[in-house]
């Protein structure tokens, strides 16, 4: 499925409940809330809402979750393989992000 920016720039500014990134991810509920539990998916706090309220999700957490559905689909991956793949996966992001950062910082003949 391709997402459009308006689709992109509205699921940011909207939380989603757990049924909700179930349905746009594929995912069944169980496995979200096992990647939940595994801090493999972020929620979103609720602006001043009390600490029972119910989990919410953003735009990252439907990235994540389709990353997830994709995997298991083409690979057969575990919930536990998951957790591991994805918690790498987004260590390789935040480590392309320092290198792109020290990369402009340099003189253009070094890079």
């Amino acid at each position: 499925m391709r997402m459009e920016l308006s689709e992109v720039v509205w699921l940011e500014e909207h939380d989603l409940s757990l049924a909700e990134l179930a349905e746009i991810s594929g995912l069944p509920i169980a496995v979200l809330e096992d990647l939940v539990a595994a801090g493999a998916i972020e929620t979103r706090p609720l602006h001043g809402a009390a600490g029972s309220s119910p989990e919410r999700f953003g735009g990252t957490a439907i990235r994540t979750a389709r990353t997830a559905q994709r995997w298991i689909q083409d690979f057969e991956i575990d919930a536990r393989g998951l957790v591991l793949a994805l918690s790498l996966l987004d260590r390789v992001e935040r480590l392309e992000l320092q290198l792109r950062a020290l990369r402009a910082r340099l003189p253009d003949g070094r890079r």
